[in-house]
């Protein structure tokens, strides 16, 4: 079995597969044993170094000449070069377009963990929705950019033509807003409308609609899940 803090990172870095991803979330999101607490804690502690790390990372200065020269690397086109150099650039010749290419590498593999770190921030909320018999059936997690991911923790995908759409009561007075439609049970990311930023205890559910959405901008189906959202550490 993979440690906690192993797993953490996994995760972390989206490093697991999508069953593996989604079986951390759901285990972190609702803790069942001391085991799950101390993946939530390692999870918690990993997402905090990392983001430690990328904040405490320098900005450097790019040379001039990098691109080209890693361009040039990449297309073989050859560089111009000095009187006084091309002894040694006649030298170099054979070995610089695989260091130039490994560099390109680099950079392309150190600007791809970034992303990944940064992807890897922590919701703002969660929530976890119920059926009617009290079972979790998906996961909600929601962000500062209008957008929430959902990770299916139950089977619910709709028979034949019909489609999962998520809502969210921003106001609690007021009337439920899509966030967007799932055609079958996936771990996905919708980007909603603009909405003010995610709070706890907001309601969110998943209805059963027709083809395209709800067909007045309400819900009009069966609701397959609903729950509040809580902050997440």
């Amino acid at each position: 079995m993979t440690a906690p803090a192993d797993l953490a990172e996994l995760y972390i870095l989206g490093a697991l597969d999508d069953d593996a991803h989604a079986e951390v979330e759901a285990r972190i999101a609702a803790p069942a044993d001391a085991e799950d607490r101390a993946l939530r804690e390692a999870v918690r502690a990993a997402r905090e170094r990392f983001h430690d790390l990328d904040r405490s990372a320098p900005q450097l200065p790019v040379g001039a000449g990098l691109w080209s020269r890693i361009e040039a690397a990449l297309t073989g086109r050859p560089q111009p070069v000095g009187d006084g150099a091309r002894g040694a650039a006649g030298v170099a010749r054979a070995w610089r377009p695989t260091a130039l290419a490994a560099m390109a590498a680099t950079v392309l593999l150190a600007a791809g963990l970034t992303w990944q770190v940064l992807q890897a921030r922590p919701p703002l909320t969660m929530a976890i929705l119920l059926n009617d018999d009290g079972q979790s059936v998906a996961l909600v997690e929601t962000y500062p950019d209008d957008t929430i991911r959902v990770t299916p923790l139950a089977p619910i995908s709709p028979d034949g033509p019909q489609v999962l759409e998520v809502w969210t009561k921003p106001d609690p007075d007021g009337p439920p807003v899509s966030l967007g439609t799932l055609e079958r049970a996936r771990r996905a990311r919708l980007t909603g409308p603009d909405l003010p930023l995610p709070d706890i205890d907001q309601l969110y559910e998943i209805t059963v609609e027709p083809a395209g959405g709800s067909p007045t901008g309400q819900p009009t189906g069966p609701v397959v899940g609903l729950g509040n959202a809580s902050r997440t550490y």
